[in-house]
């Protein structure tokens, strides 16, 4: 069977298989000297244990190759498992490192910050105005004798008192048509009301035009403002408002303004900057951020488009 091999030419599997084959002999020698006991034959179809035969299926059966074979793609796919989860957790650091950098670089200091054409870093005489609010809008009202944070003193001489929505002055007709009514942003899927004033009752009905501010298509700074947590969540999401993107106001004679965004600011209620007026028709829309923690506020500046 095995040739003319010499025993130390013979692999392990050879040796053990010649073994088992003189073992086998050894016990059919034996078996053919001693006679059989008169025992009952076995039954038909009970076969006698075979070493070798039981060694054979055992190496070359289907079963045991299948579970081999299970056993390995079982371990290639928990590396493969290991590698995607691996990958995924790379990815939401690299995503949450570019949103921290991309958020730094949207918080600009008071020094810095220029609205439309109009330069309000320290030292410009040209920024003479009235900004009505010592925080911008969109904030719950704050308790009794709260105190307010320090306002730059750059911006101190523009604060005085306004009245609210509820104490708005009456305008006649002409006036009233001019009144921004409607803003829609179609990226974001706005479409809402506007109305006069951005105090904390005036919130609670739109969209809140502040007062004094420019109207749509005119000259300066147009301010609305919105809650993104509360009362409709009208400015949800704000954030997601893209450079580019068109923001559509419409006035109290339905005449179409088209504005499209230019800058995107996280900046602190402080920053009562951004309601000065501009030397251009711009938009400026302001609301809470983060979302449900509100301890600063998103500002989207647009530009009035003059192609139309």
């Amino acid at each position: 069977m095995f040739g003319k091999k010499k025993p130390e030419e013979l692999s392990v599997e050879e040796l053990e298989r010649l073994l088992l084959l003189k073992r086998r002999e050894a016990r059919q020698r034996r078996l053919r000297e001693k006679p059989m006991p008169s025992h009952a034959p076995p039954k038909p179809g009970v076969q006698r244990y075979d070493e070798l035969a039981f060694l054979e299926r055992r190496r070359g059966s289907v079963m045991t190759r299948g579970l081999y074979r299970g056993a390995r793609w079982y371990e290639r796919l928990l590396v493969v498992v290991e590698v995607v989860a691996l990958i995924g957790l790379l990815t939401a650091i690299f995503f949450y490192v570019q949103d921290w950098r991309a958020n730094r670089e949207l918080v600009r200091p008071p020094d810095e910050i220029t609205v439309g054409d109009l330069s309000l870093a320290p030292g410009n005489s040209g920024a003479t105005s009235a900004v009505a609010e010592q925080v911008l809008p969109g904030r719950p009202p704050p308790p009794p004798n709260a105190q307010i944070a320090a306002i730059p003193v750059l911006y101190a001489e523009w604060l005085e008192e306004k009245p609210s929505a509820a104490g708005a002055p009456v305008v006649d007709e002409a006036e009233a048509q001019k009144l921004p009514t409607r803003i829609v942003i179609p990226s974001i899927g706005v479409d809402a009301p506007i109305v006069e004033g951005d105090d904390w009752e005036a919130l609670k009905r739109g969209v809140g035009h502040h007062l004094g501010s420019a109207n749509p298509g005119e000259r300066g700074n147009m301010v609305l403002s919105a809650h993104n947590d509360i009362f409709g969540e009208i400015f949800r999401y704000l954030e997601k408002v893209e450079v580019g993107d068109e923001v559509l106001v419409y006035d109290g004679a339905g005449r179409e303004y088209r504005y499209i965004v230019a800058q995107k600011r996280i900046v602190e209620p402080t920053a009562v900057e951004v309601l000065a007026p501009s030397q251009e028709p711009i938009a400026t829309l302001i609301t809470c951020h983060p979302y449900l923690i509100d301890t600063q506020r998103l500002v989207v500046i647009a530009e009035l488009d003059t192609s139309r």
